[in-house]
């Protein structure tokens, strides 16, 4: 990064928590207040500090809003007995946006995160003016045949996760260890010290000793049952200019088939396309921002301001 891009760096500015019907939902705000807005959505278990290596390194005219999910980092978790689906996840979008008082929006989606803009940017594409897609082609399907299998499953992982369990008490280097085990080896050690910010909680008159902020297992559930046929027609509807940018160790749970199918409906609907392939795991964003913000950067800024990158 030469000098002039690093005076231009954008600069973090506030939490702030905006208020929805349940509590409220938590944000890491960046840049300045007349900035261009973007909403940024993390993935599953991640919180708003998924984009703190990235944002740095984004256009300093806009302003960049992590948003964590429902039951997510600093965000209210829904109350108890109530499933979370991942529609809700677009609702809570639309939410944000009107609080914001947003007419359009540049949406930064990563995996679930991802899932939830598409469907947002299908649902309201008048509110969407670009989208970004962090390791993501497409909001998973299911097969109509499974259907019934698939939604018992649902039911029963919710009622098993009906029970308030205390969270067990950690070190940190237990903590650390545990997520990048989880993460099968998308986040290092110093990835895993950047999302534990915002999710762990020290525990009161304790030298080494945390829980996890996240205890409502609810939102492991995957309540998405849309065939492939109904997400062709959602992602059908996305009219904005959209960026897909893939990691080459990162999700491949689809055939070259069913991504070529993605990529024409995407030609066809989208007035501008593109797709990157860039090295790095599934959090690339967050343990390599410098091999994806390049290709961010160019899609938001104008030709003449993206050219001098």
């Amino acid at each position: 990064m030469n000098v002039r891009e690093m005076e231009s760096r954008l600069e973090f500015k506030e939490d702030v928590q905006i208020p929805v019907p349940w509590g409220h939902l938590s944000a890491k705000v960046w840049g300045p207040d007349d900035g261009v807005p973007v909403l940024a959505v993390h993935g599953l278990m991640d919180n708003a500090g998924s984009f703190d290596t990235l944002a740095p390194l984004l256009p300093p005219h806009v302003r960049l809003v992590c948003l964590e999910l429902c039951g997510h980092g600093y965000s209210s978790a829904y109350p108890p007995g109530v499933i979370l689906h991942y529609f809700d996840n677009a609702y809570h979008v639309k939410l944000v946006v009107d609080h914001f008082k947003w007419d359009q929006v540049i949406l930064i989606g990563h995996s679930i995160g991802a899932i939830t803009l598409f469907l947002f940017a299908s649902i309201f594409p008048e509110h969407v003016s670009k989208m970004i897609s962090l390791d993501l082609v497409k909001p998973v399907s299911v097969s109509v045949s499974k259907l019934p299998v698939i939604m018992r499953g649902i039911i029963t992982e919710i009622l098993g996760f009906s029970e308030v369990v205390s969270p067990s008490t950690v070190t940190y280097q237990e903590a650390r260890q545990s997520l990048v085990d989880n993460y099968k080896g998308s986040v290092d050690d110093k990835a895993a010290d950047v999302l534990l910010i915002r999710g762990l909680k020290k525990k009161a008159n304790a030298e080494d000793a945390y829980e996890f902020v996240i205890s409502d297992m609810r939102i492991l559930v995957r309540t998405l049952t849309l065939s492939e046929e109904q997400i062709k027609v959602l992602v059908a509807n996305i009219r904005c200019p959209l960026l897909i940018i893939r990691a080459s160790n990162g999700l491949k749970n689809f055939t070259e088939k069913v991504l070529g199918e993605y990529l024409d409906i995407y030609r066809s609907s989208s007035p501008d396309f593109r797709i990157v392939d860039v090295e790095g795991t599934h959090h690339v964003h967050l343990t390599h921002p410098e091999r994806v913000a390049p290709h961010i950067r160019q899609f938001l800024l104008p030709p003449p301001l993206a050219s001098k990158l």
